[in-house]
């Protein structure tokens, strides 16, 4: 099972990544986790990473790249199963994510899309800074994310949806329910996946199955 995510901040992108990675016995590949661990080890991808940060830039899309490609290789080498949580967030890296993919024999099987309105997203965001005493999540702050989010992320879900691997869940319920969902959506469709690459794929199959187990777009 290879599964990718794509959500709006406060979503639960995160949790339910975790939640199957642990099902399925499969890597969870979290971008931002990976950059950390580079730097706390000191790779040379990590003080290249370093070198951006301390000049206060974004990090490169090759930097990232090159870990999720790393990443990826191990994972294959684990039993081929991966959920990628972090990239892609533009055009320009899901089709260069697919590139690597394709490369090493590991493209997505699934996108799973977790759909949820801006005014709860929202609402989730705001109760998290009150929590954690986080200055930075504003409301202005979360909106202009989400603004964001918006203008670069819809090509990506139009994208995946043409590739006929996208299924859309509805985020909007609460974080167990929507899991238990997801689960249930991804063990639906196991057979399908189990067939392999040489075979046939309807692109409708995938998200006719999300469709049933919750989906919404």
């Amino acid at each position: 099972m290879r599964v990718l995510m794509i959500a709006p901040p406060g979503a639960g992108k995160g949790t339910q990544s975790a939640l199957i990675a642990a099902h399925f016995g499969i890597p969870h590949i979290a971008t931002g986790e990976l950059l950390r661990d580079h730097v706390a080890r000191r790779t040379d991808l990590g003080l290249a990473v370093q070198e951006y940060l301390d000049r206060g830039e974004l990090v490169p899309d090759q930097v990232v790249l090159d870990m999720v490609r790393e990443a990826l290789v191990a994972a294959k080498a684990a039993g081929g199963g991966y959920v990628l949580d972090g990239i892609p967030r533009n055009m320009r890296q899901a089709r260069a994510a697919y590139l690597v993919g394709r490369e090493l024999g590991m493209t997505a099987d699934v996108a799973l899309h977790l759909d949820a309105d801006d005014a709860e997203v929202t609402r989730r965001l705001l109760a998290r800074a009150a929590l954690e005493h986080r200055s930075d999540d504003t409301a202005e702050v979360i909106a202009q994310r989400l603004a964001l989010y918006h203008e670069v992320t819809s090509p990506i879900i139009c994208w995946y949806r043409d590739r006929g691997i996208l299924v859309s869940v509805d985020a909007m319920r609460p974080a167990q329910q929507v899991g238990r969902e997801i689960l249930t959506a991804l063990e639906a469709m196991r057979p399908l996946l189990d067939q392999g690459p040489g075979q046939a794929r309807h692109p409708g199959d995938l998200a006719t199955l999300g469709e049933a187990f919750g989906a919404s777009g």
